[in-house]
């Protein structure tokens, strides 16, 4: 990733060697985990309660979730961690009744987060991880090809914070978000349908195969969160954090393999619709509010409730501007309209005694894409989410593993989209995914 790079020359960061280690999973693309292609898998044991941990602690991850908590801290604080994420998605044709299913695959975002306190009421954070992702494989063969076949988008995330504690009830926090972003979308061209259009009887062209198409850009935004953890009385606690809006210039690359004919006219033709060219886009990464109300009023027990807020209508088309004309045209736009979202969610944890603690807890998340732009590459619908975890203590350590699972709500495709490429891919499609989450946090 030529960008990540260059990026970390100029701004003249010296990570350390762990770091360095983390630079190639932390980007891994991952199937979204939550709703749109947002990634939530940021710490173990938030994980394991659904990442109710905005109005309290559970670790450095808090550099994520609310930064202001991490004024909670002495010393300085690592934690390092991953999630193993295995998605299924299948669908079923509305056309044929057949049933297909995507590539098996296993994506591993994974985190580091630092704490270190300043003096009595100031503690900086860093936190590196990654906010947004995607990945869905459906092969070269499926009936939707001609919307999508593979799809990955990657990002990494460089977020510095730095907290404050007003008093002993009041902390507030602010940082800065350096994203970096990979995307490759691929899919196939109808090569018969396509020359069709472009005025080539049928007759001629039927048998011909598939061509393929494949973008691939990288590019960088900017943006900033805020947090804050208010305590009115003992065993309860109010927090909220904030993350911006991040637009990101990507710069890339259309390549395509032609199908190829015996006829000259046809391959000619190809070439002209299909050039190898430059292009650019800009994907926008959404504003995202949390909100958490914490007890601790029953012994031994923690209990959060949480709502979270997302600005997928900042999400309103994805448009492609290209050096050279594509299929006659220098720009592709296609529309998506998303709408904004909340889901709401309750964790738990019960501290069997000082050392060892179990976790647990349930979310429900809506679904920001409406019908007429839902499409293959992203899994979108209302989902149940389910989570269980432990967390060990061992002096200065401490180990956490979860489970989560999701269950989206089956939805159907009865829209067209697809039809000006050479199919609409209309059907049922049913999604799920288990995680497994697993981090390490060490106090010096």
């Amino acid at each position: 990733m030529r960008r990540k790079t260059k990026f970390f020359k100029l701004a003249g960061l010296n990570l350390s060697v762990l770091t360095a280690v983390f630079l190639g999973t932390i980007a891994a693309p991952s199937s979204a985990s939550a709703s749109g292609f947002a990634v939530y898998t940021h710490g173990a044991k938030e994980l394991g309660m659904q990442n109710n941990v905005i109005a309290h602690s559970e670790g450095p991850a808090s550099n994520y979730h609310n930064p202001a908590l991490i004024t909670e801290f002495k010393g300085t604080q690592i934690e390092v961690g991953t999630t193993l994420i295995f998605p299924s998605r299948e669908f079923k044709s509305a056309e044929t009744g057949k049933t297909e299913k995507t590539e098996s695959q296993v994506f591993y975002p994974s985190t580091l987060f630092l704490t270190h306190r300043l003096g009595d009421r100031f503690t900086a954070g860093l936190g590196v991880f990654s906010p947004f992702g995607l990945g869905t494989d459906w092969g070269k063969e499926w009936e939707g090809r001609y919307l999508a076949t593979n799809s990955e988008m990657q990002t990494f995330n460089i977020n510095p914070n730095i907290a404050w504690r007003v008093n002993d009830k009041l902390a507030v926090a602010a940082g800065l978000d350096l994203v970096l972003l990979d995307a490759t979308l691929e899919k196939n061209i109808n090569t018969p349908f396509i020359l069709v259009a472009a005025g080539f009887p049928a007759a001629l062209v039927a048998g011909l195969a598939d061509g393929e198409s494949k973008f691939e850009g990288d590019g960088e935004g900017y943006g900033y969160n805020l947090g804050f953890v208010y305590r009115p009385v003992e065993n309860w606690s109010f927090g909220a954090s904030y993350r911006s809006r991040i637009d990101v210039d990507v710069d890339g690359k259309a390549k395509f393999r032609r199908a190829t004919s015996q006829n000259a006219l046809i391959n000619t033709t190809l070439q002209t619709l299909f050039p190898d060219t430059d292009g650019s886009t800009e994907i926008n990464l959404p504003p995202q509010l949390f909100i958490g109300a914490c007890s601790k009023g029953i012994d031994k027990l923690t209990v959060e409730l949480g709502a979270r807020w997302e600005g997928w209508s900042s999400y309103e088309d994805l448009t492609f501007y290209f050096d050279q004309p594509v299929t006659g045209s220098k720009t592709s736009t296609t529309e998506k309209n998303w709408k904004d979202t909340w889901s709401y969610s309750i964790g738990a944890k019960y501290d069997l005694n000082h050392t060892f603690a179990i976790l647990g807890g349930y979310r429900f998340d809506d679904n920001p894409v409406p019908d007429d732009t839902f499409e293959p590459r992203i899994p979108a619908s209302d989902k149940h989410c389910i989570s269980v975890g432990a967390k060990k203590t061992f002096g200065n350590l401490v180990a956490s593993v979860s489970y989560y699972y999701e269950k989206y709500e089956s939805r159907k495709k009865d829209n067209t989209l697809g039809a000006k490429e050479g199919g609409t891919a209309n059907g049922e499609y049913t999604t799920e995914a288990h995680m497994v989450g697993a981090s390490v946090t060490y106090e010096f």
